[in-house]
């Protein structure tokens, strides 16, 4: 059966992570549209969990922090990683995470006003979807996207509606491709991907196991399982990773270098992968409920193109597919909407010129690469943790005799408890992760430089682990705590930038700033708040962390884009300030 066709202006393909989230930052900026997915619902698994602190601060932007905290596990549960003979066995090894180190737990506090937490996908997508549809995005689940077409003032859009089998056509002004790892859009479009070979397949084994009496002083996100001495057909180096403490579980089983499904053929009521499950659980008495196997395989792909044309978008793992290491992918899918979101919102509403959409390929393709090349290295460096318990001999007897040597009086076995320190002290690259997932910085025709009269600065350290503070142009806006004088609420320099809208922030001598913005929204219809920093000003810099991060003189001004991202400064007051701004202002957003 077929229809007649749907017009909308932005039709979004997928409502994981990258698309719901997409539809509630186009839904903040005023704007409607459709959500499609072939999925009969919302995540009925945990898949994603970690959810950083950039993550989180763009679900602060709409409301959404709060809802997410309330049902998120949170401290000690999340903030180490252990390495163990079972999960009542020895211990190896135990690795603190997300915020669990103190230097890491300062480096977080400094960087962001959110923390670490783990908010499994089956947790998140509800929220999203919640606000995307109360904020003008109309969602419809069991609805397929078939094939896509470039038309002269539109996307033409088949799409199958799996209740009613109907097909019909969808006519989108912008087309947004967030239909994960076989992305119909990105084969619409044939799309071109930069590819590694895979490193192997995996599973995900999700179970309800009460092990509430088995965790006190164990507790951890991930436990990783080592028993050389037993070899499995269902591949090595088992994880259990908590999903709600401590009932429910996402057995992760690894197969390294193999295309092979090891899964193939079992169901959840296998007698095998039940006693494999309590062999690792370590506690006959644990009754196992097996609810779901899913299989997947290691990538590591990346789009050359985020855009084709100016009206249809990547986002996601449909542009980005890598391994969970780092705990990076359903956070960088956000990220990801939330750098895409404002600029098509500007677009459609004739604030800023077309060629600003070019910018998100520019400014996101680059950190995708990145993404996909480190958590590939992230696996490989988990390998040699594995290696080093064994877990890569030939044979159960191989690894027996492995394991014996790690506890011998010798040479031999020195040498190989030097290895396992080494790995695991290797693994707290991974668990204070902090600047990967920060240190973006962006160049594009988004970004005003021609200002700049120094490079960028540099990290200092190691940029997986630390952050770059700064407010060079392309870089994340720096969180500052402040307050008023009285001291009423403190709120984040994110708390002022944000919500759809540029910021200035500016402080004592800065008023005609303040004026300029003033002038050029009323002008312009750009939205642009202003703000003074400063002691008997709007806000108090009370702790004085503004001042060590602002990089410009009290009557200088820092320009921040709708992401928290800045857009341009100015060290100092200048003449004709407003005319300055009026520049800056047509250049960021390609106003021609």
């Amino acid at each position: 059966m077929s229809a007649q066709s749907i017009d909308t202006d932005f039709l979004v393909v997928g409502a994981g992570p990258a698309g719901s989230s997409l539809a509630c930052f186009l839904g903040q900026n005023g704007l409607e549209g459709i959500v499609i997915s072939s999925a009969p619902g919302t995540a009925d698994t945990p898949r994603a969990h970690a959810t950083n602190p950039p993550a989180l601060e763009c679900l602060r932007d709409i409301g959404l922090e709060r809802d997410c905290l309330s049902l998120a596990t949170r401290g000690l549960p999340v903030q180490s990683h252990r390495w163990c003979r079972s999960m009542v066995g020895v211990e190896y090894g135990k690795v603190q995470f997300w915020g669990g180190h103190p230097d890491n737990a300062r480096d977080v506090a400094t960087a962001s006003p959110c923390e670490y937490v783990d908010l499994p996908q089956s947790d998140m997508e509800p929220l999203l979807v919640k606000y995307a549809s109360q904020h003008g995005f109309q969602v419809r689940f069991g609805t397929e996207l078939v094939d896509a077409r470039r038309q002269t003032d539109f996307v033409a859009c088949t799409v199958r509606d799996s209740i009613a089998q109907l097909t019909y056509t969808m006519r989108a002004k912008f087309l947004f491709g967030a239909d994960g790892g076989r992305s119909m859009v990105a084969r619409s479009f044939d799309t071109q991907f930069l590819r590694e070979p895979s490193q192997g397949v995996a599973c995900n084994i999700l179970l309800n196991a009460d092990l509430n009496h088995l965790m006190n002083g164990r507790e951890a996100q991930l436990h990783w399982i080592m028993q050389p001495d037993r070899k499995s057909r269902f591949g090595t180096a088992p994880t259990m990773r908590m999903v709600r403490p401590w009932t429910q579980w996402l057995l992760v089983f690894f197969a390294p270098g193999t295309g092979d499904d090891p899964f193939r053929g079992t169901s959840p009521r296998s007698p095998e992968l039940i006693g494999r499950v309590r062999e690792i659980i370590g506690d006959e008495s644990v009754d196992v409920e097996i609810l779901r196997i899913d299989p997947w395989v290691t990538r590591e792909t990346v789009a050359e193109k985020y855009s084709s044309g100016d009206n249809v978008f990547l986002l996601g793992d449909a542009a980005h597919r890598h391994p969970p290491a780092y705990g990076l992918g359903s956070n960088t899918c956000i990220q990801d909407a939330y750098n895409l979101g404002w600029k098509v919102a500007y677009v459609s509403k004739g604030l800023a010129g077309p060629a600003l959409l070019k910018s998100y390929h520019e400014e996101r393709q680059p950190v995708g690469a990145s993404l996909v090349k480190e958590s590939n290295q992230c696996l490989r460096d988990h390998m040699r943790v594995w290696e080093a318990l064994g877990m890569s001999t030939a044979s159960a007897e191989e690894g027996r005799k492995h394991l014996e040597e790690l506890y011998a009086p010798t040479p031999a076995g020195a040498a190989s408890r030097l290895r396992l320190d080494r790995a695991l002290r290797g693994k707290r690259r991974e668990g204070e992760s902090l600047g990967l997932g920060m240190n973006q910085r962006y160049v594009s025709g988004a970004v005003y430089l021609d200002d700049e009269t120094a490079p960028c600065p540099v990290v200092e350290g190691d940029p997986i682990v630390k952050v770059r503070i700064s407010t060079y142009p392309g870089v994340r806006l720096p969180h500052a705590w402040l307050d008023v004088a009285s001291r009423k609420k403190e709120v984040s320099t994110h708390d002022l930038a944000g919500r759809g809208c540029f910021c200035l922030f500016t402080g004592h001598g800065g008023g005609a700033w303040k004026q300029a913005t003033k002038n050029i929204s009323a002008a312009t219809g750009i939205p642009i708040k202003a703000y003074s920093i400063g002691l008997g000003l709007e806000w108090h810099d009370v702790y004085r962390q503004w001042s060590d991060v602002r990089e410009v003189d009290e009557d200088g001004c820092i320009l921040v884009r709708p992401d928290r991202f800045v857009a341009w400064r100015s060290m100092r007051m200048i003449s004709d300030c407003e005319r300055k701004l009026w520049e800056v202002l047509d250049k960021v957003l390609a106003r021609g």
